[in-house]
């Protein structure tokens, strides 16, 4: 509460009283009593918390029927001025006052710990961009049911480092006990059910299809190939685990904050010329690697690294097929100058130029996938043309890649 200063003047004696007066000693206490009642005494911290809606009110009493006292935003700091039954009695920065139910509030401990997360991962390298489908908040941990705080709108464009799969109904720390507890009141009935439509509302994103709809025309000899990948993605899903899991993404926003989000909600931003081409897979990630110069159409065309996998969550690899796509300069179309499927692959997945002995400066990628004997090796590639040729160092020795679908599952090698 504020300190009323000139009541306090005409209170306390005259300063030019002795030390030892014992009106000085009453004044001296009647401060001491003042300053620990307004939250300033000795030891004394403000308790700050950060609000986690998007947008709600602050209200003058916790019942159905309340007056609004003012408004709180996404990411708000607030202190806390009254703890009450999953509720607090808080002020904004404004000086607005009013209670809001603890759902909609995070310590300064969550927020500490999103801006660990940026640090520890803004060198991270890029996989690829990608478009919120909805709104949607920033977590700290992959689960539906861990801390969040920061809202992502629908649009906005994110950079997706990190891919990861946890079970539906995972948790940063185990539920708490289930306890008797007597009727709800009709207050919190209501904010129990508003809780369940934000959820419901935030978890409702649909999987778009990986082939855009005005795909061209199949000839009969793609559509025969488009199916025997169809047996084999059957083959992919039955490796995968049968507990309904969810796939999580890490991102940076452009407003310098990291967090993980439902990969469901995410749309990768890959090229309509390339995502085309995916043929019911999931575009994980591309990178260009380098471009050429198409001069009847008069512009430069990018050739890409692209990393797909089944377009199923879950999955214990990151990425299954690897493809490159070369620019056409006589026919002004992509074609896939390089293709691996059926690899355990692992982010993340490099991009970059490299000097070559005899052949000068080409473009080079490197992927990470997983051995025979379970461990993660680097395999790096070199684009020569159009043809794209392994590199090895000197001494080094082709490796057995692992195979994300296990070879005594399969009649013959994809290869």
């Amino acid at each position: 509460m504020p300190v009323n200063w000139a009541a306090i003047v005409k209170i306390v004696p005259d300063v030019t009283l002795s030390p030892r007066h014992p009106a000085h000693k009453f004044a001296a206490l009647f401060l001491v009593a003042a300053l620990a009642a307004c939250g300033h005494g000795p030891g004394k911290q403000e308790e700050t918390l950060y609000v986690t809606a998007p947008q709600t009110f602050l209200r003058d009493r916790v019942a159905p029927v309340y007056a609004k006292t003012g408004t709180v935003r996404n990411s708000d700091r607030v202190v806390v001025l009254e703890h009450g039954k999953r509720w607090e009695r808080v002020r904004n920065a404004k000086g607005e006052e009013g209670w809001l139910q603890d759902r909609y509030l995070v310590g300064e401990d969550v927020f500490k710990g999103f801006q660990q997360l940026y640090r520890e991962h803004q060198k991270d390298p890029l996989q690829a961009h990608g478009v919120l489908r909805n709104e949607f908040r920033l977590h700290l941990t992959p689960g539906r049911d861990t801390d969040r705080l920061f809202l992502l709108t629908e649009g906005d464009k994110v950079e997706m480092l990190q891919r990861t799969s946890v079970a539906k109904a995972a948790s940063s720390a185990p539920p708490p006990p289930v306890m008797q507890e007597p009727a709800a009141a009709p207050v919190e009935k209501q904010d129990a059910s508003e809780a369940a439509k934000e959820d419901e509302k935030e978890y409702k994103g649909q999987e778009k299809p990986a082939v855009p709809a005005a795909t061209p025309a199949k000839k009969p000899v793609v559509a025969k190939l488009l199916r025997k990948e169809k047996a084999k993605h059957q083959k992919l899903l039955a490796a995968a685990p049968e507990s309904s899991m969810e796939d999580w993404w890490l991102v940076r926003d452009a407003q310098g904050h990291a967090g993980w989000v439902l990969a469901r909600m995410l749309d990768v931003d890959a090229p309509l010329e390339i995502a085309q081409y995916a043929e019911g897979q999931r575009i994980i990630a591309y990178f260009p690697l380098t471009t050429v110069h198409d001069t009847e159409l008069n512009k430069d065309e990018a050739y890409y690294l692209v990393l797909m996998s089944e377009p199923k969550d879950g999955l214990p690899f990151d990425f299954s097929q690897v493809r490159v796509f070369s620019w056409n300069l006589r026919k002004h179309r992509y074609e896939t100058a390089y293709r691996d499927r059926n690899i355990f692959g692992i982010l993340p997945a490099s991009v970059g130029h490299e000097t070559f002995e005899k052949l000068g400066v080409e473009p080079r990628f490197t992927i990470r996938v997983r051995d025979e004997d379970g461990k993660t090796r680097e395999l790096k590639y070199r684009l020569e043309g159009v043809i794209v040729k392994r590199v090895l160092a000197p001494g080094e020795t082709p490796i057995k890649v692992a195979r994300a679908v296990p070879a005594h599952s399969k009649s013959k090698s994809p290869r």
